[in-house]
């Protein structure tokens, strides 16, 4: 708190939307300067804001700090462990006189070693072998976009992942690709090369066959493209090498150039602060919206009493009571319901009550009418002060007529508020609805649908 206070006293004078804060806080507390209420404002402000920040910064620092105490996935500096199931890691790679570039390695799970394969009857056999068959063009493509224009090396699998299904590869022509399905650069042509894939699918003793016609174009590459097709084909070749062992082998060099690898920093550091801040920014604000919308609250209390103040003091006029005893009866018997019966607070009344104590401390009663009206600032209180000026510059005649019509506008703005209010709550009513519905809806729509597809 005193470290609030001292940051208070600094910075006084210098808070976004200070002045507003201060009006609104010497609206709120009648009979007050707003210094005290200002001071105790920002203080409690600066208190949410500097915990908000604290509590930013060390999750900010936990999560920088935690990831550095834990062991890393990346062994001897170029090994990856490999899992269960396939799983892709980020990583930074620096080639020898290179700049630093994100690369990022899919690591296989550890092959097994051959097992006996599971026994298929042979219809079943022929069922496997027939879809293998329709899916073998996903399977050998690669990164090329089709048979008809393959630039990049074709991938001639020799055994279909996750079946027991082998396959076997013949080429019509081994001049512009070899038996794996790489490209031979050095025997491309311009205008393509036609080569005739054979596969030879078996699977428990039974066969399928699949062709395709290929046409091979040579491969468009910048030198970075260039760069991370070797980079792929030599992972690959790894993969091929150590399948069967408990670590990926990342490459030591590529076309001489050696290379470092290093884990990629997670972002959540940097995304945990940038969303304190912005967290701290917009608690400024809801703050200073807080005492907007207590300020409205008052006007809306204001204008909802105005009637009854109005026609209290018709009343006691009307029983030859003059207007500043009325006005202190009012102001008393609001301060009695509220010692004895715990009476909320009721601003327009606060206000009344500091005109009568600013009219005992000597303030003509004129003066004092005239103060209650730019104080309240709402149209109505600036019309019932100007009513009560006239009164005692020209007398009593007329004003209690003037009152009662006074009253009878009252009841009907009164009226028209109710209006509004409920208006504003059927508005506010409106998206829990709108989502009430789509709740319903999909309640409604899903199981049709589920069973529609059974």
């Amino acid at each position: 708190m005193k470290l609030s206070r001292y940051i208070w006293k600094k910075m006084k004078g210098k808070m976004p939307g200070q002045e507003a804060v201060r009006q609104n806080l010497r609206l709120l507390h009648a009979g007050t300067d707003g210094t005290k209420e200002e001071e105790l404002f920002y203080t409690e402000k600066i208190n949410l804001l500097a915990g908000v920040l604290a509590a930013g910064l060390c999750f900010t620092i936990l999560a920088w700090v935690l990831p550095l105490g834990q062991s890393s996935s990346l062994t001897e500096g170029r090994f990856l462990p490999r899992q269960k199931h396939t799983y892709r890691q980020e990583l930074l790679m620096t080639p020898e006189e290179g700049e630093t570039e994100e690369v990022t390695v899919e690591v296989e799970p550890k092959e097994l070693s051959q097992v006996e394969p599971q026994k298929l009857s042979s219809e079943q056999s022929r069922e496997l072998l027939a879809r293998a068959v329709e899916e073998m063009e996903s399977y050998i493509l690669g990164e090329n976009i089709s048979l008809e224009e393959v630039r990049a090396d074709l991938k001639l699998i020799r055994r279909i992942e996750g079946t027991p299904i082998e396959v076997e590869w013949g080429l019509d022509s081994y001049e512009v690709l070899n038996m794996d399905g790489t490209i031979r650069p050095e025997k491309l042509e311009e205008e393509g090369s036609i080569v005739e894939l054979t596969a030879r699918l078996i699977c428990n003793g039974e066969e399928a066959v699949y062709r395709a016609c290929v046409k091979v174009l040579p491969p468009i590459l910048s030198t970075e493209e260039e760069f991370r097709r070797e980079l792929a084909q030599k992972l690959e070749e790894l993969q091929e090498k150590g399948g069967e062992k408990a670590q990926k082998e990342l490459p030591e060099q590529i076309n001489g150039k050696r290379l470092t690898w290093e884990e990629k920093k997670s972002l959540s550091p940097i995304l945990i602060l940038l969303l304190t801040l912005a967290c701290t920014a917009a608690l400024y604000g809801a703050r200073d919206r807080e005492l907007v919308r207590k300020t409205k609250e008052r006007e809306r209390q204001m204008q909802r009493d105005y009637a009854q103040i109005v026609s209290k003091l018709v009343l006691l006029m009307g029983a030859g009571v003059a207007v500043r005893t009325a006005w202190e009866t009012i102001v008393r018997d609001y301060q009695a319901k509220r010692e004895q019966e715990g009476t909320p607070l009721r601003y327009a009344y606060e206000e009344m009550a500091l005109t009568l104590r600013e009219m005992q401390n000597g303030i003509a009663e004129i003066k004092a009418y005239e103060n209650f009206g730019l104080r309240c600032r709402i149209p109505c209180y600036l019309k019932l002060s100007v009513l009560l000026e006239q009164n005692l510059r020209k007398g009593n005649h007329g004003l209690t007529r003037l009152l009662k019509a006074e009253v009878q506008e009252a009841f009907e703005q009164r009226k028209e508020l109710a209006v509004r209010a409920g208006e504003e709550a059927s508005t506010r009513m409106l998206l829990p609805m709108i989502l009430m519905l789509i709740v319903v809806m999909i309640l409604i729509l899903v199981p049709a649908g589920m069973s529609m597809q059974m």
